[in-house]
């Protein structure tokens, strides 16, 4: 297949020969010159020195005498001047700068009277004078747009902000100009304009007798065609327009909109032939369920390319309409396709270095100073701390620190505390300021690449540390020039955005092996396969509406400026170019509609479908789902889990049940298996937020604080009427606060956020409303005991052995009641539940008859009457509910109709359920199985291991 530039390669040598040398030529991309010059090297026997090579943006500098600055830089001058005409902040100015820099760069490039597009043409009278030069089309558009607006005192909110804002818009345009032209830089639509207002005038020649070649362009400025008439009329320039007449001669197709008046401007200077549209080809659209699938069903497809058209190479192009899906294409390509050339650059964003800068910069946003201090959020510390650069510095000091943080629960970390080896005292150290922050990342990133390090990414991971210190560095640099003061916030949202947009460009020969490339970098090259992913009209051509403006749609059509109709046809003629010479083009979307997609296949599928007369097939790509059920998991009781058993009834042992994990085995005995037998726990984490469990261990132990002041009182009434009307419970709460919570016993109430200082207000609503108050109205007791260990070794027979289980737990609170007995208090914060149906539904009945916190009571219960000689009643405190006046929290056994009762009421057929269930627990023939209730897994730790 002769490709576009192979024919102008050969129309070029055929008329120049050797003297080809002497031109200079001009293609939209640099990726065009490498495949011109192989091109040229296939026809040519003997040495040959290349043509010289320039762009657009070079001979504009050169004519104009103007170089372009950093965008940071622009946008940064013209905030000073912006600032003369509106009162806001640099950080609320950025994204309307890039706005508004976009809107002059259009002005500029497409020579726009900014004067009168600028002007404020409410006035409707002004029209006929001022706008006499425009057709009546645009006339009527201008006129459309302007006679939104009245009389300004009928305005809307928003029409007022836009005119308000409109009306300094041409001063500042001006004076922005005006302030780059005597720092001597530009954006590149004031170049290009300033270049060809230096043509027209005829202040600029060239220096010597120049030829140039103009090749493959399609869209262009007004100020590219004004150059390009220039360099016809001066340097004799060719032209060679790449296109098929099967869009050009179609005004109905959007892509041939700009050749159709390309080529009358700017005649070919021919050779090159325009009628491979209508040539065989194969077309495939292929609608797969997820862009994984789309990145493996490329695989298929090279795999058939190479299995039919025999090995691959640089004629095979894979184009990325969406640079998201490089990297899962490049894990999903078959080692069978052999060299692969990537041409799009690794994306700085989706290395490992990038998200350590990403941990770094939160880190210090979170930081906050106490006392001196520096104290970190837990998450940006454990981040950081198992983050590889970090912790292969000394592994297991750095996991010792994350799972000290982890069980301490500590919300902050100081940094003193990290400080436990030169570099984690470097990297743990605050940063204020924003050049104090740029100073302390070029530090721990020089430090981070001075670690020893031996992986197989050494090399990658030096260059990419090499490449964020450069561009740190660079734009330190531009901010220092722009002489204004930023924000660490806008220092880093700067940082962001310029790292973002980085790529790492891949090592390799670009002239070999299948090609992957953006759909911009396949300007003017051919291939016979073509493979397009993303190919859903949301993303290609997608909608230039959502590229942001001040100028609105009517005027930017009035005076000529890129609308959505020309963004749409520089996408087509992308797509029809790239597919004209193809023998075979599959064209892959996904399918599936969320809400940044519809799903809906791209409309140029739509258009080959209806008007190119070729026969699309169209292939559906899913995924096989197995919905088979899952088999039931059993574990059987080999000596290894009876071992593990046997230490709950040996006397030698220190290990006990407790009432907790007897009811895990009760609700689940799979459940009692992973946590009690195998060890598993849960991730342990911190929570951002003061959790359940938290919230009753603050409440648990504020309630130890004050009922510790009534210890062994009779009728404790008049002290805890006292407590409850004087400071001392919000004091308690605030003390288990700092213990539990902060980590910190120093801390006081100024040092809470807003959601922490609610929970201490409900902890001590709860306490003093709910808890006191009703022990004040009902002080028959004496508290005995709080937090207290109770101990029994309860009897009871396995496989024809007499045993006994050493049940043991910590009970909340102990009371001795006036007629001698003992109450067993368990406080409860969740939903309450003081009724159940009968002993037999609590160990056998369905999941929500099997109640964990009655249970758990019963055997608190049960071990105070064995170990202590006397009845016991059970009772549970739900503090969310203790306020109200009928609230009472005695068990109700809707079975026997009881409320109440004590333990001697129960202790026979409770205590024959309980040996039953060891029993069961003990006996070698009974695996440990699954539950059947579905609500039982629900909040399981471990229902994904049992895919429940």
């Amino acid at each position: 297949m002769a490709g576009f530039l192979s024919e102008v390669a050969a129309a070029l040598y055929a008329r120049y020969g050797e003297e080809l040398s002497s031109l200079e030529l001009l293609f939209p991309s640099r990726r065009a010159r490498i495949f011109f010059a192989d091109a040229l090297s296939e026809l040519v026997g003997r040495p040959l020195w290349q043509p010289r090579w320039t762009t657009v943006d070079e001979l504009m500098s050169e004519i104009s005498g103007l170089r372009t600055a950093d965008r940071v830089r622009l946008v940064t001058e013209l905030y000073k001047i912006y600032r003369e005409f509106h009162d806001e902040p640099f950080d609320r100015f950025y994204f309307w700068g890039e706005m508004l820099l976009s809107d002059f760069d259009s002005i500029d490039k497409y020579r726009v009277d900014a004067d009168m597009l600028l002007r404020n043409l409410s006035e409707l009278k002004e029209l006929e004078a001022d706008l006499s030069y425009l057709t009546p089309e645009q006339q009527r558009l201008v006129r459309s747009f302007w006679s939104t607006f009245g009389e300004e005192a009928y305005l809307s909110e928003e029409k007022r902000r836009f005119l308000a804002l409109w009306k300094t818009l041409r001063p500042l345009y001006h004076r922005f100009r005006q302030r780059l032209e005597e720092l001597g830089i530009a954006y590149g639509g004031m170049m290009q304009r300033a270049a060809i207002e230096r043509l027209r005038s005829g202040e600029f020649r060239f220096d010597r007798p120049r030829r140039f070649v103009v090749a493959g362009f399609n869209a262009l400025s007004e100020c590219e065609k004004e150059l390009f008439k220039h360099l016809a009329s001066a340097a004799g320039a060719e032209f060679y327009w790449d296109f098929d007449d099967y869009y050009r001669d179609d005004t109905a197709q959007e892509a041939g909109m700009f050749v159709r008046r390309n080529v009358v401007t700017f005649p070919s200077a021919g050779a090159v032939s325009h009628d491979n549209f209508r040539r065989e080809k194969e077309l495939v659209a292929v609608s797969c369920v997820s862009n994984a699938v789309q990145c493996k069903y490329v695989g298929e497809i090279l795999r058939e390319l190479n299995r039919t058209c025999g090995p691959l190479g640089k004629e095979t192009a894979v184009v990325l309409t969406d640079e998201n899906l490089l990297l899962p294409l490049l894990y999903a390509l078959p080692e069978e396709v052999g060299t692969v050339n990537v041409t799009m650059g690794y994306p700085l964003r989706q290395t490992l270095a990038y998200s350590f800068v990403e941990r770094l910069v939160e880190l210090q946003h979170r930081r906050r100073m106490q006392r001196g201090e520096a104290l970190f959020y837990h998450a940006d510390v454990t981040g950081l701390l198992a983050h590889p650069y970090v912790s292969e510095c000394d592994a297991a000091l750095t996991r010792e620190l994350t799972d000290k943080v982890l069980l301490e629960r500590r919300i902050t970390v100081g940094a003193g505390w990290l400080a436990r080896n030169p570099f984690l005292k470097r990297l743990f150290r605050p940063a204020d300021g924003w050049r104090e922050l740029s100073d302390w990342l070029l530090a721990t990133l020089d430090a981070v690449a001075r670690l020893p390090f031996e992986g197989d990414d050494v090399r990658r991971r030096r260059e990419f540390l090499a490449v964020l210190s450069e561009e740190i560095v660079k734009l330190r640099n531009t901010l220092e020039e722009c002489d204004i003061e930023l924000t660490t916030e806008i220092y880093v949202s700067l940082l962001r955005r310029h790292l973002q947009t980085l790529r790492v460009p891949f090592e390799g020969e670009p002239l070999e092996g299948i090609q992957v490339m953006g759909i911009l970098e396949t300007r003017n090259l051919d291939f016979e396969h073509v493979i397009l992913l993303s190919m859903h009209d949301d993303n290609f051509p997608g909608s230039f509406a959502a590229q942001s403006s001040f100028i609105p749609y009517n005027l930017r059509a009035a005076y000529d400026l890129p609308t959505p109709e020309h963004h749409e046809g520089v996408y087509a003629y992308y797509f029809y170019r790239l597919i004209q010479r193809a023998r075979t083009v599959h064209m892959l979307y996904c399918s599936h509609a969320d809400e940044k997609s519809t799903g809906e296949p791209s409309r140029y599928i739509r258009q080959l479908d209806y008007e190119s007369g070729f026969s699309v097939r169209h292939v559906e790509v899913g995924v096989d789902v197995n919905l088979a059920e899952n088999a039931p998991i059993e574990v059987a009781k080999d000596d290894d889990v009876m071992r593990s058993l046997e230490r709950f009834v040996d006397p030698a042992s220190q290990a006990a049940l407790s009432p907790t994990a007897f009811f895990r085995y009760v609700a689940c005995p799979m459940r009692f298996y992973f946590y009690s037998v195998a060890g598993l726990r849960a991730d342990d984490e911190v929570s951002e937020e003061v959790d359940a469990p938290m919230f009753g261990t603050i409440l648990h132990a504020a309630v130890q604080r004050l009922y510790g002041k009534v210890r062994n009182e009779l009728h404790p009434s008049a002290s805890l009427r006292a407590l409850m009307h004087s400071g001392e419970v919000a004091q308690a709460v605030e003390e288990a606060i700092n213990e539990h919570y902060l980590g910190e016993p120093g801390a006081s109430s100024a040092d809470y956020t807003g959601n922490l200082l609610l929970v201490r207000e409900i902890v001590v609503r709860y306490l003093r409303d709910g808890v006191m108050a009703y022990d004040a109205a009902n002080d028959h007791f004496t508290v005995t005991g709080l937090e207290e260990e109770v101990r029994y070794d309860f009897p009871f027979e396995a496989g024809g052995r007499a045993l006994r289980m050493k049940f043991a737990g910590i009970a909340d609170r102990i009371d001795r009641l006036d007629d001698g007995s003992l109450r067993v208090v368990d406080y409860k914060t969740g939903t309450p539940h003081l009724e159940f149906d009968g002993l037999g539904n609590l160990f056998r009945g369905e999941g929500k008859q099997r109640l964990s916190n009655i249970l758990q009571t019963l055997l608190y219960a049960m071990m105070l009457r064995h170990a202590r000689g006397c009845d016991a009643v059970p009772q549970l405190y739900y503090v969310r509910r203790m306020h109200g006046a009928d609230y009472s929290p005695l068990l109700v056994d809707r079975e026997l109709g009881v409320r109440g009762a004590p333990y001697s009421l129960y202790e026979g057929p409770f205590e024959e359920l309980v040996r039953e269930t060891l029993a069961e627990l003990f006996d070698r023939e009974q695996p440990f199985r699954q539950c059947a209730d579905a609500d039982t897994c629900r909040y399981c730790d471990f229902n994904v291991i049992c895919r429940r």
